[in-house]
C-alpha cells in the first residue's frame, strides 16, 4: 500500500517502521476502495502517523471524547492559520473515528431509545405483516418517534396517553406550517401505531380515534411541468461540462420513463441489458422489477456518462458523486439538481422536485391519446386509482364532456341497453416500447 501511494524510499521505510503500520494499511486500502484520490490517501497517511503519538491506543477502546481531546493536542504541535487549524481537527476527528470503528476499537454507547421494544415490534409488523415498502416504514417510524420521545420526556407510558396527549402533539406538528396532507399523513401513521399498541394491550380503547384534515379524494392537480419546458430543460444540459452529461442521463430517465428519484438513484450498472436492449427498474414502492425497452437515446446519454464522465470504482450504482468519496446519489442531491435546471429555465413551479418530471411524463402521454392503464403499466402503479388524478388536465378530454348536447344524451339513454366491458391493455414489453418512444417524440 506504502508503496502506491509513495515514491521515495525512505519515506516508504519510515511508514512500514511506524507503529500500526499494519491497522494504517488496513484503513488506507479501505479508503482506497472507497475511490479516494492518490493525493488524498497520501494527506490522510500522514495524519495516521500522529495517532500512534496523541490517541490512547493503549487503552482496549477509545472514545469519541477522547479523540476530540488528542485532536486538540495535536493541534498545538501544528503550525497552520485558524481556519487551515479548524478544518485540521475536523479531518483528525473524522479519520481516528473511522479508523477506530473499522478497527473495532471505538467505544460508542448507544442511547436507549425510551420505547424500543414497542417500536420495533411495530415496524416488524409493518415490514413482514403487512408488506410495506422500506421508505413508508421509514416514514411511520419518524412519525412516531417524535411522539414517543415526548411522552418519555413527560414519564408517561403508552396506557397512560390520551386522546387530548395526541392531540396536544399534532397542535405541535401543525405549527411548522406543514400543509394539510403533509399532517394527515402524520395522522396516519400514528392512527396505525395505535392500533397496533391496542391489539397488545399496550394502551387504552379509544386512543386511535385521531382527528385529521380531511382530505377529498383526487382534490388536489399534478404539479408537473408543461412538455415544452420539459424540452428546454433538456436542451440547457446539451453540453459537454461533466455535470451536464449526467444532469442529461438522469433527466432523461424520469421524462421518458416517469421514473420515482429512488428508481434512478438506486439504478445498477447490472440493470442495464446492452444486448436486448432493455432495461430494468426496481420499484421503490411496491418491491418489485419491470422491465422496460431501452430508448435508444437514453442508452446514448447513458453510455456517454458511463464512458467520459463516471468515476472508475467498484461501486455498482451508474450514477455517483464526483467528489471522492465516491457514493451513489442522495434525494436530496438529485432534487437539487433537477432544481436547478428549472430555475435555469425561469420556471416557477410550487413542487420544482425530480417528481415534478415524473408528473410531466404522465400529462404529456394523457395529452398523445395514451390510455389511464397504459399510464399506470408506465408508471408502475398498482392500482388505477394512482393514475386517475392525470385525467383531471385532460383538458381536450374535458372540453369534449362539456360539449355534449345533454337532451340527446338523455333521449340515447333511454333507448339504449348498456354493456359496459372494461377493455384493459396488458402491460407487456412491446406496449411499454411504445409508450416509452411516444414519451421520448419532441424532447431532442
Amino acid at each position: 500500500m506504502f508503496e502506491q501511494l509513495f515514491t521515495q524510499s525512505a519515506t516508504i521505510a519510515h511508514h512500514h517502521s511506524s507503529p500500526y503500520a499494519t491497522e494504517r494499511r488496513q484503513y488506507l486500502s479501505h479508503l482506497m476502495e472507497e475511490g479516494r484520490s492518490r493525493n488524498s490517501l497520501r494527506i490522510i497517511a500522514e495524519l495516521l502517523m500522529s495517532y500512534a503519538q496523541h490517541l490512547p491506543l493503549h487503552r482496549a477502546d477509545v472514545c469519541v471524547s477522547d479523540i476530540k481531546v488528542s485532536a486538540e493536542a495535536w493541534a498545538k504541535t501544528t503550525s497552520r492559520s485558524a481556519s487551515c487549524l479548524r478544518a485540521g481537527k475536523r479531518q483528525f476527528v473524522l479519520h481516528a473515528t473511522k479508523w477506530l470503528r473499522l478497527l473495532g476499537r471505538l467505544y460508542e454507547p448507544k442511547a436507549e431509545h425510551p420505547f424500543a421494544l414497542e417500536r420495533e415490534a411495530f415496524l416488524r409488523f409493518q415490514r413482514l405483516e403487512r408488506g410495506l415498502a422500506p421508505i413508508t416504514i421509514d416514514h411511520y417510524w419518524r412519525s412516531i418517534d417524535e411522539l414517543l420521545i415526548w411522552l418519555s420526556r413527560e414519564g408517561k407510558t403508552l396506557w397512560d396517553v390520551t386522546p387530548d396527549d395526541i392531540a396536544l402533539h399534532i397542535q405541535r406538528v401543525a405549527k411548522r406550517k406543514l400543509k394539510r396532507t403533509s399532517i394527515a399523513h402524520q395522522v396516519a401513521a400514528l392512527r396505525s401505531f395505535f392500533r397496533y399498541a391496542y391489539s397488545r394491550g399496550w394502551c387504552r380503547e379509544g386512543v386511535c380515534i385521531i382527528d385529521a384534515p380531511r382530505i377529498y379524494r383526487l382534490e388536489s392537480l399534478p404539479r408537473g411541468l408543461p412538455w415544452n419546458d420539459v424540452h428546454r430543460i433538456l436542451a440547457s444540459c446539451a453540453g459537454d461540462k461533466p455535470t451536464e452529461i449526467r444532469d442529461r442521463a438522469m433527466l432523461m430517465l424520469l421524462a421518458v420513463y416517469g421514473l420515482r428519484s429512488a428508481e434512478v438513484r438506486f439504478l445498477r450498472i447490472d440493470d442495464i441489458d446492452w444486448e436486448r436492449e432493455i432495461i430494468r427498474i426496481r420499484r421503490s414502492k411496491q418491491l418489485k422489477t419491470q422491465q422496460y425497452p431501452l430508448v435508444h437515446e437514453v442508452g446514448v446519454a447513458i453510455i456517454r456518462y458511463l464512458r467520459e464522465v463516471r468515476p472508475k470504482c467498484k461501486r455498482r450504482e451508474v450514477f455517483l458523486t464526483r467528489i471522492q468519496p465516491y457514493r451513489a446519489l442522495s434525494g436530496a442531491a438529485l432534487g437539487f439538481r433537477v432544481r436547478c435546471r428549472i430555475r435555469q429555465i425561469g420556471t416557477v413551479l410550487p413542487s420544482t422536485g425530480a417528481h415534478a418530471l415524473r408528473h410531466a411524463c404522465a400529462t404529456h402521454l394523457l395529452s398523445e391519446g395514451i390510455s389511464l392503464k397504459e399510464i399506470a403499466d408506465h408508471l408502475g402503479h398498482s392500482s388505477l386509482e394512482a393514475t386517475q388524478v392525470y385525467a383531471k388536465v385532460d383538458l381536450l378530454a374535458l372540453r369534449e364532456v362539456g360539449d355534449l348536447p345533454l337532451e340527446s344524451l338523455a333521449t340515447f339513454a333511454d333507448n339504449t341497453e348498456w354493456a359496459v366491458t372494461p377493455i384493459l391493455i396488458p402491460g407487456n414489453i412491446e406496449s411499454l416500447r411504445c409508450v416509452a418512444a411516444l414519451s421520448l417524440g419532441g424532447l431532442l
